[in-house]
């Protein structure tokens, strides 16, 4: 997940917030403080809820975050980079780069998630029972005992890409040997208690649950949406697995000089549906290539001002591209466009020439080519 706020580092992996997070947290903290503690410690002051509340809110989303590095160390134990941990509005997710090589593996990473959560909630709930108090400390000890084993259960739904959707999934996968499938019936599955958990939230609205109605219907529409996107990059790194990014990449049609009008490279370079990016030749003789334009950068531009603006004012510099070179892995490259930070990659050669570029449009016409020349898809 893009656009978090970088808070610190552990075992070499970057943990952010998003900004969403403080939505939830805030939400989090106030049900506390008017609902959960007033009920079960109605003698307490304002003051004291509110404290208790806040502590708990933020101990409960470092649980989270040991959740999250339970799946992240057993990704790294496996060879797997992870690159982030980012906490966000629904929890936390972890940014592993690339999916387990077997159907065991596969089980192990999605279940150590659930595992932590276990310990800890087990853990706290009897520190809970057995410290003699502050109240306020048990009081605190017992809501991550229940938060934590909520969690878990949660998680541990048979629903893709939940954890225990992803289990699903090694189990399937073991059985018939076949990823994109197991992928894809494990998807449905999600996709099957994303509705139900809109029909219970409808179900709740109706009975006066407005509130909880909302978030049980949005919870649902959110891992709908999850499935949809997890299955569809999934089996996207599945078809780029073992391919380079020569195979995929667009070799540029012509070069373009940086001193073209907008107006001129639109009308008589772009106007080919195909052509979506085009290189700029170099100003300077240490040079390679100047930059990369492409179809959308001219809106950086007002269209009035196309007579005047030249190419080498939209144009994306090369200092500023994410390169990669031809024998870079493909999903290495999709990894880097879904990262979110740019649109289109660089493709160098050993001397740093220019030899073509990637984009998302590039990616799917690989996609497209392979599933149409595919025995299944002949069939």
């Amino acid at each position: 997940m893009s656009g978090g706020i970088r808070i610190g580092r552990l075992f070499g992996i970057d943990i952010a917030i998003h900004p969403s997070w403080f939505i939830i947290l805030g939400l989090f903290a106030f049900t506390l403080a008017n609902g959960f503690f007033p009920q079960t410690h109605p003698d307490w002051t304002t003051l004291t809820a509110w404290a208790v509340a806040v502590v708990a809110t933020l101990l409960l989303f470092a649980a989270v975050l040991a959740h999250e590095l339970g799946h992240s160390l057993v990704a790294k134990s496996q060879g797997i980079k992870v690159t982030n941990i980012t906490l966000f509005l629904l929890g936390g997710v972890a940014s592993i780069e690339k999916e387990a090589s077997t159907p065991g593996r596969e089980a192990v990473l999605a279940g150590v998630g659930p595992l932590v959560s276990i310990v800890i909630g087990a853990v706290s709930w009897g520190l809970a029972v057995v410290l003699p108090g502050p109240e306020q400390v048990t009081a605190v000890l017992y809501y991550l005992g229940i938060a934590n084993l909520s969690l878990a259960v949660f998680n541990l739904l048979p629903g893709f890409p939940l954890d225990g959707g992803r289990v699903l999934r090694a189990l399937l996968w073991w059985r018939s040997g076949d990823f994109g499938r197991a992928t894809r019936q494990a998807t449905l599955v999600g996709q099957g208690f994303g509705f139900a958990f809109i029909g219970l939230g409808v179900v709740q609205i109706l009975a006066g649950g407005g509130l909880g109605g909302i978030w049980l219907g949005f919870v649902g529409w959110i891992l709908i949406q999850a499935a949809r996107a997890s299955a569809s990059q999934t089996e996207l790194q599945h078809v780029l697995a073992g391919v380079s990014t020569a195979r995929i990449m667009t070799r540029p049609a012509e070069w373009l000089s940086p001193y073209v009008t907008l107006a001129h490279a639109a009308e008589g370079h772009f106007g080919d549906y195909d052509t979506r990016c085009l290189p700029v030749r170099p100003e300077r003789e240490d040079q390679t290539y100047d930059g990369l334009i492409c179809g959308a950068d001219f809106a950086k531009m007002p269209r009035y001002e196309w007579d005047n603006d030249r190419v080498r004012d939209v144009m994306v510099p090369a200092e500023k591209l994410l390169t990669v070179t031809p024998e870079t892995p493909a999903d290495e490259a999709l990894r880097l466009l879904l990262k979110g930070e740019v649109d289109r990659l660089a493709v160098v050669d050993a001397e740093g020439r220019l030899v073509g570029f990637v984009d998302q449009a590039s990616i799917d016409r690989y996609t497209l080519l392979r599933q149409t020349h595919s025995p299944t898809h002949a069939a």
